[in-house]
Order: structure tokens, then C-alpha cells, then sequence
């Protein structure tokens, strides 16, 4: 008997572990909520391309997109153009859009919308691609005395790449310096700077590229922003070419890198670029979902996400009933409930859902009462088993047809909804209860009838809670956790709590 219950302790361990190791992998590595009230905020971005195309000749626009291993997630993007094909391209370390048009004429416009996460992308420090090094300038003249001139403080000033960027940004923007100036040729535009500066890493043999991003900021119209960033040997270093910040913030987006525009019209002319942002709200679970897709993570396809929506329905009810089940046995081996079968409760319970509590109390009550009366005069015809449950099952259907009849009458919806109450669980329930009647009297059967009432309506209010509900279908986990539970107390052997005020009486009088 130690070696059973032994081996019932490590059965239960086990499946505790692999219930908790599921549920929590689900939640911490594929950032599935554990609510499904949870929302997270996603962006929309809207880009508007308008020009004018020239009469009746080809069209061809090209607009950068943001890259692949940018570190927001990219959710959806879609575009929208009348009469235009449309291919995406990779382009160095950038994407591309081309659309393209054998004849437009007049005015064009063409939309290109982007859904994205700030949900980090796990990848991006692993996709982002590396740099490409260019040979550094051949300079001549007072250009070569200016930048050897700069780069002699900075090389002493720094300590690595990082500070040797920073020292070189804060030169370019210190007006009293005379050899910045004259590389500037008095242009202190943020490009200007940002050309002198490629200039001066370049010729220190340090790879350096201009970044154009975005801000996520709601209503109001974007301008690229553009960036410098340098590869140290391990990651990509990302600098204000105006302030020397290290660092993109968290709110700007990666769109592409360059020297040239966003985008380019052939066949066109005054070609206007608009870009807004917008936040919205999405539920956690979808986003969860999507962002899988996205990844094409093939064990969230394991999910019961991915069964048509009718299965989903069906699932979210058949996989509460453990939940319904471990009550009742909490009901009957702990508290010491009584009722009429071990499950019966739980089927009950489930017919409550169409009926409701209250309602379905009723019908319940006044089925059982009507059964018990025929059952008691088809006890003195002496019938078979079979025969006498044949007749009682007849009667329930014709007594649900007569409510729901009346119902309708009367207009309680309600009565209607008493078709879906479980015939065959009534009839059983009848011929079990006037068996209990016969062996033990009426006050016993009807304990055991409200125990039967009490413990559906625990079970229906149990398996009808939506976050219970929730969180069973998404972490199906929990399952062997339920499972884990009911194996421990199947060895359990101590008094109910019934019991014990049962024999109060006796104990006071020892």
C-alpha cells in the first residue's frame, strides 16, 4: 500500500511540474495573457504618396519600408493604389516598395499602412545586419589639414568607438572651432553635419550610415528624423548627430538607412509625402496570436487557438467540465455532500448554462416532483427496469414539451431553453432518487436532491466564469495541474466535514 500511494505522490508531482512548466513557458516565453480583459496599445502608421503623373506615360514609385530586423514587430502592412501593381524588394540592408502603372494621367495617390508592436522583436539583435566597410576618402589640401586637425583631440579624448563618436559629434557642433567650420562650408544643417561626420569616421576607418526614422506620436504629421549609427564589433551604436545621444529612444521606428530619399517618382512629378500615427487598442490575446503567426511559430499552431472558431466554442465548454468535476469531488470526499451520482451535478450544471440558475432550478424541481409521482404508481405495475425507464424518459419529453409550450404562452423565453436540459440525466435522476425515497426514506432523498441542486449550481457558476473559462482554454496546462490535484485526493482518507458535526455530539460526550 506504501509503494501505491508512493507512486500516486510521484504521478501527481509530475504532473504538476509539466502542468506549471506549460502554463508558464505560455506565459513568459510566447507573452500570452493571463487575462482576457488584458489590452496593449499597437500603432498604425499611415504613409500618403500624391504627385502628378504625366500624360499617358509609365509610372514608377519607389518608398522604403521599415526593415525586417526592426526591433518593433510588424503585425500587418498592406497597400492601397488604384491601377497600380505593387512588389516589395530587399535593397541592401533596406525594403522597397515599387508600384508601378503602364499609363496614369493628372493627379495620383497611393497609401501604404503599417500595424506594429512595441513589443521588442527577440531577433533584432541577431538579424540586424552588420556593416558594410567603405575605403576611407583620399583627401588633398586644406580639406586633409581640417580633418587631421579635428581627429588628432578626438583620438586623445576617447576611449573606444563609442566616445570617439561622441567627441566627434560634439566638435562638429562647437561653433568656435575653426576646422569643423570650414569642413560645414558654413552649412550647420542637420545633413551637413551629418556628411562631416561620416567624413571624419571614415577617415578614422570607422563604419558609420545615416538612419531616417520615425516618432510615434499620435495626430500629428511625421518628418523623417535622421540618425548616425556605427558598428563597434558586436552591436550597432546608434547617435544624435545634433546632440551626440547614444541610443535610439523608444518611440522612434528604424525605416530606412541611406543617403537617399523615402521615396522616388519616375514618370511624375511634385511627389508629397504624408505621414501620420495613430495608437489603438488591441486585445493581448490577438496581438499574442498575430505576433506568432508573424514569427510563424509552429507550437502556437499546437494551440487550441488555431482549431476553426465553431471547435473553439465547443472546447472553451468541454474543457470546463474537469473544473466542475474536481468540485464535486471536493463536494463529496471532503465536505460530504451527498448526491444523486457522482456527475450528475456537473451534467446538470451544464444544462444551467441555457436555462439559467434560477430557472433552470425550477424546471428542474418540478420535472423531478412530476417523474417521482409516475414513478411511484408505475412501482405497483410491477414493470421491468428497462420498460419502467422507458415510460418515465417518455414522460419527461412530453412535460418539457407541455412547459415549453406554456412558455411560449406566457412569454417566458425561458421555458423554450428546457429543451436542451439533459433528458436522459433527468430520467436516471428520477429513478435514482425514489430508489433512495424507498431505501431511506423522503427527508434523505430530498437532501440528497438540494445537495444534487446545490452542487450544479456551484459547478455552472464554476465553468460560466469567464476568467476561469479564459484561462483554461489558453493554458490548457492547468489541466494536469486539476489532474495532479484529484489524484491526491483520491487516497484521502480523513473525516468529511459533514461528519465531524455529525459526531460533535459524541466527541463532547467522551
Amino acid at each position: 500500500m506504501k509503494g501505491v500511494k508512493l507512486h500516486v505522490r510521484v504521478l501527481a508531482l509530475a504532473l504538476l511540474i509539466m502542468g506549471a512548466a506549460s502554463t508558464a513557458w505560455q506565459i513568459f516565453v510566447l507573452n500570452i495573457p493571463i487575462s482576457s480583459e488584458t489590452t496593449e496599445p499597437v500603432w498604425v502608421i499611415d504613409t500618403k504618396l500624391s504627385f502628378n503623373a504625366r500624360d499617358n506615360s509609365p509610372v514608377k514609385v519607389q518608398m522604403y519600408l521599415p526593415p525586417v530586423w526592426s526591433k518593433f514587430i510588424t503585425l500587418n502592412e498592406s497597400f492601397i493604389s488604384k491601377n497600380y501593381g505593387v512588389n516589395t524588394d530587399v535593397v541592401g540592408d533596406n525594403r522597397q516598395a515599387v508600384w508601378s502603372a503602364r499609363r496614369a494621367e493628372g493627379s495620383q495617390q497611393l497609401f501604404y499602412r503599417l500595424m506594429l508592436t512595441k513589443r521588442s522583436n527577440s531577433s533584432f539583435s541577431e538579424s540586424e545586419p552588420g556593416p558594410l566597410f567603405s575605403e576611407s576618402p583620399e583627401l588633398i589640401g586644406v580639406e586633409k589639414v581640417a580633418v587631421d586637425a579635428l581627429l588628432k583631440p578626438i583620438r586623445e579624448h576617447s576611449a573606444d568607438i563609442e566616445t570617439f563618436i561622441r567627441e566627434a559629434i560634439k566638435l562638429i557642433n562647437e561653433p568656435s572651432n575653426h576646422n569643423a567650420r570650414l569642413l560645414l562650408g558654413n552649412d550647420y544643417t542637420q545633413d551637413s553635419k551629418s556628411r562631416v561626420l561620416e567624413l571624419l569616421l571614415s577617415s578614422a576607418h570607422i563604419p558609420v550610415e545615416r538612419v531616417h526614422t520615425l516618432r510615434l506620436v499620435s495626430s500629428v504629421a511625421q518628418i523623417s528624423e535622421l540618425w548616425m549609427r556605427s558598428y563597434n564589433g558586436k552591436r550597432w551604436l546608434y547617435f544624435n548627430p545634433e546632440t551626440g545621444a547614444l541610443g535610439l529612444p523608444n518611440d522612434r521606428v528604424v525605416w530606412w538607412t541611406g543617403d537617399e530619399p523615402m521615396a522616388a517618382v519616375e514618370g511624375g512629378r511634385n511627389l508629397k509625402i504624408e505621414v501620420t500615427a495613430n495608437q489603438r487598442i488591441m486585445s493581448s490575446i490577438m496581438l499574442a496570436q498575430s505576433v506568432a503567426e508573424r514569427k510563424e511559430n509552429k507550437l502556437w499552431a499546437l494551440s487550441l487557438y488555431d482549431l476553426p472558431l465553431q471547435s473553439q466554442q465547443t472546447f472553451e465548454i468541454i474543457l470546463m467540465i474537469p473544473i466542475g468535476v474536481m468540485l464535486i469531488l471536493l463536494l463529496r470526499n471532503v465536505i460530504g455532500l451527498e448526491t444523486l451520482g457522482t456527475f450528475t451535478p456537473v451534467l446538470i450544471g451544464l444544462a444551467f448554462r441555457e436555462t439559467q440558475v434560477f430557472w433552470g432550478v425550477i424546471l428542474f424541481t418540478v420535472i423531478t416532483a412530476l417523474g417521482l409521482s409516475l414513478r411511484s404508481y408505475l412501482e405497483h405495475l410491477h414493470l421491468q427496469l428497462l420498460s419502467r425507464l422507458s415510460v418515465v424518459l417518455t414522460f419527461v419529453v412530453i412535460v418539457m414539451a407541455l412547459i415549453s409550450v406554456l412558455g411560449h404562452r406566457l412569454g417566458l423565453d425561458r421555458g423554450l431553453s428546457i429543451a436542451l436540459f439533459p433528458m436522459v440525466i433527468l430520467t436516471m435522476s428520477i429513478e435514482r432518487m425514489s430508489i433512495v425515497w424507498e431505501e431511506r426514506g423522503g427527508v434523505h432523498a430530498g437532501k440528497v436532491g438540494v445537495g444534487t441542486l446545490v452542487a450544479a449550481t456551484l459547478s455552472h457558476l464554476m465553468m460560466t466564469y469567464e476568467p476561469w473559462s479564459y484561462f483554461v482554454f489558453t493554458f490548457p496546462g492547468m489541466l494536469l495541474v486539476f489532474m495532479s490535484f484529484m489524484l491526491v485526493l483520491g487516497h484521502y482518507r480523513g473525516y468529511r466535514l459533514t461528519e465531524l458535526f455529525r459526531f460533535n455530539a459524541m466527541i463532547k460526550g467522551k
